[in-house]
């Protein structure tokens, strides 16, 4: 699953408001590639290697955001890494989804509250 938020305004401003949300969501960014993408991620390893689907919320979860410009805006794509959730099992991989479905309202509703939103596309 990948979405894309379309955020009006200062670049860096709006990477700012992305990496605070992301963080009340409890997610860390552990990683910046050179291309200034982020590894962001949650939860934790040993956990999720012992009790599979039965860590719940301690699950590691992993994502990727790049970032990059679209008619002068500020594009963050989220996206899930391959194989997201697969150490919890088919039930990890339905909550990896999941989190990232509850993660890009929570994005999608802070960024129109801070009118920056100019829309979204998840594929």
């Amino acid at each position: 699953m990948i979405v894309d938020f379309f955020i009006a305004g200062d670049h860096e401003a709006g990477k700012a408001l992305v990496h605070d949300i992301l963080a009340e969501h409890g997610f860390a960014v552990e990683a910046v590639a050179p291309d200034g993408s982020w590894t962001i991620g949650r939860g934790s390893t040993t956990v999720t290697v012992l009790l599979g689907a039965m860590a719940g919320k301690k699950q590691r979860l992993v994502y990727t955001v790049s970032f990059f410009s679209h008619e002068g805006n500020l594009v963050a794509r989220i996206a899930q890494q391959s194989g997201a959730g697969m150490m919890g099992g088919a039930i990890g991989m339905s909550r990896s989804r999941s989190v990232l479905t509850s993660l890009a309202t929570a994005m999608q509703t802070r960024l129109t509250e801070s009118q920056l939103f100019l829309g979204t596309v998840t594929a």
